[in-house]
């Protein structure tokens, strides 16, 4: 999070700074248009947004899945990783008619009955033509030879036995061409990550700045509805914290609260009272009121939160 902030700016300013700056942006968002062409204006630009940014982000994940998949075909055990670097030419039987060589795995604990049992698991298998290739903590590398009528019974037999084979074919200048497409892929990672960072940020901005005059519609709309024409009212921000956030309410309620009729009662003192819950839950399902979640004031309210 204390990275994300910072890049967590409305034309390059603090969320609560332009909040607390904001004015209508007259030239974007004509105040001469019908309110329906206003909202279906901003809604249109934030499905933009929102394409945008997940239509990036999916390249993105494309992109480092196959580089994921690249990097544990280098660091992987010998079941997993590439073997155009671990495997000697010159210990595959190239174009012949009749022999193909095969590409074993076997567990390290296994090899003794590998060795003692691969020449009969199937027919035809060429006796002494396992060799050693490479090993790892777990694993063992074998190449063996058989006819290639009886490659595809071997195969399968080695799969009964649980050792396991790998395709494989000799690729000349394999190696250069394993390395040269990880640096390629790396590089269109990074490229793409540093473009996700940007249309993020710049979405980010332009969806508060859309939220906001959305907010400001639903505040015009609510405001008109209440207390009809002429437009006498006054639209402020009112910034505190989640401690004192019951505090300013109370404040506002006890200010304003001759604007709801019978929503608020009084006390002998004149202080506002609880107000009438039943009332509150009406209006609430009604849409009227604070917001969605808040109880029924006599004011036009709307809480959020910046983060």
């Amino acid at each position: 999070e204390s990275k994300i902030g910072p890049q967590k700016t409305v034309n390059d300013k603090p969320a609560d700074q332009y909040l607390g700056n904001f004015t209508w942006n007259k030239v974007k968002y004509r105040t001469d248009k019908p309110l329906r062409e206003l909202i279906d204006m901003l809604q249109k630009e934030l499905l933009g947004i929102d394409n945008d940014v997940k239509s990036k982000y999916t390249q993105y994940n494309s992109i480092k899945t196959m580089l994921t998949s690249l990097q544990r075909k280098q660091t992987g055990n010998l079941a997993t990783k590439s073997l155009t670097p671990v495997v000697d030419p010159s210990l595959l039987i190239q174009d012949s008619e009749y022999l193909e060589t095969h590409l074993i795995v076997v567990p390290n604990l296994g090899k003794k009955d590998f060795l003692r049992s691969y020449e009969t698991v199937s027919q035809m298998v060429v006796p002494r033509s396992a060799v050693e290739v490479a090993h790892d903590e777990e694993l063992t590398l074998y190449t063996v030879t058989t006819f290639k009528k009886f490659s595809a019974e071997f195969v399968q037999k080695c799969r009964e036995q649980r050792w396991t084979p790998r395709d494989y074919k000799y690729v000349e200048g394999g190696r250069e061409e394993e390395k040269k497409e990880i640096e390629r892929v790396s590089k269109d990672e990074r490229k793409v990550w540093g473009e996700v960072l940007r249309l993020a940020r710049t979405g980010w901005s332009e969806s508060v700045m859309i939220w906001i005059h959305v907010l400001c519609l639903r505040v015009f709309v609510e405001t008109v509805l209440r207390y009809g024409l002429p437009l006498e009212f006054v639209c402020a921000l009112v910034k505190t914290n989640p401690k004192l956030a019951k505090k300013a309410r109370q404040a506002l309620d006890s200010a304003y609260s001759y604007l709801g009729g019978n929503a608020f009662g009084r006390d002998k003192k004149g202080r506002v009272t609880k107000d009438d819950s039943a009332l509150s839950s009406e209006m609430s399902a009604l849409g009227v009121g604070g917001g969605e979640g808040n109880e029924y004031t006599a004011y036009v309210c709307y809480e959020f939160e910046v983060i």
